[in-house]
């Protein structure tokens, strides 16, 4: 991920799809415990619960479960899938940090008991850490185990059985997901948005609502996917020489450079001397129009 850049479910899932690829083998020795160092976590992928994927684990909760760790063998294992290159938490977030938390407090290095799935697919493990979390005291919500099974979904293979069987989602509904889908994949929307948009905008999508439904999550993917699409066509030129990109937008369409000045993205991009110019350039207008 870029510096500066906002992850998001579809990037993490991309970053982890390429790492697959580009370690393939097993590993060598399949672990019952691991270093604490050695064990890592992408929420953005694996973390089924919305609030903690975005704001982290419960300080609370984290606290409450460090007391009782001691990293021997009657310790909850987390569940632990392997990139390739890392081994990453697909279920176990908040026992993670909580170790993170007894270690910061003990000094220690601790050894963490683990159950590690060494060979299955990602989409595997991202069906398991919906079905794994619903184990929980806290339960998730039916939205976020639908936005996991559709992750789930818009990455694998498989019969709608093993895919219910996976997440712990009924038949019914991963035969609704696998609907909704294919349909948004008819009308040319990439898979990457309907990921980072989840279940409910996917859903409202199939039902013929507009862009205009978006929310900021699905409108921050949107850009980025953008981003990387003028960065394919090798814009080096838009950076180098922006009275020339200036010019090529206007013929694009003559509205959207004042569109652009308008929007809030932009006037945020602006540095002080930007803003600056764009005062002075009201203030000429203002003075035009009195003197007219």
């Amino acid at each position: 991920m870029m510096k500066g850049q906002r992850d998001t479910p579809s990037a993490a899932i991309e970053r982890l799809l390429a790492e697959k690829e580009a370690n393939p083998n097993r590993p060598l020795k399949v672990p019952r415990k691991l270093p604490l160092s050695d064990i890592h976590v992408e929420p953005y992928a694996f973390q089924v619960r919305e609030d903690a994927r975005i704001n982290g684990p419960d300080p609370d909760r984290v606290k409450e479960i460090a007391r009782g760790l001691d990293g021997s063998n009657l310790d909850e294992p987390l569940h632990v899938w392997s990139s390739g290159l890392r081994w990453i938490v697909f279920e176990g977030h908040h026992r993670h940090a909580a170790y993170v938390l007894r270690q910061e407090q003990t000094g220690d290095t601790l050894q963490v008991p683990v159950e590690a799935h060494a060979e299955i697919p990602l989409e595997k493990a991202i069906g398991l850490a919906g079905r794994l979390n619903d184990r929980e005291k806290v339960k998730i919500s039916k939205v976020e185990m639908m936005d996991n099974a559709l992750r789930m979904v818009c990455i694998g293979e498989g019969s709608i059985k093993e895919q219910a069987s996976l997440s712990g989602a009924s038949k019914s509904q991963i035969s609704t997901i696998r609907s909704v889908v294919r349909d948004l994949a008819s009308r040319s929307i990439p898979t990457a948005r309907l990921v980072d948009a989840g279940w409910k905008q996917c859903l409202e999508w199939s039902k013929g609502r507009t862009h205009r439904d978006h929310g900021p999550d699905a409108l921050e993917a949107m850009a980025q996917e953008m981003a990387e699409e003028l960065k394919n066509l090798k814009v080096t030129t838009a950076i180098k020489s922006p009275d020339v990109f200036a010019r090529a937008i206007e013929l694009l369409s003559p509205e959207l450079p004042s569109r652009l000045i308008q929007s809030d993205p932009f006037k945020d991009a602006l540095d002080t001397t930007g803003r600056d110019l764009l005062e002075e350039t009201d203030v000429d207008c203002l003075e035009e129009v009195d003197e007219f």
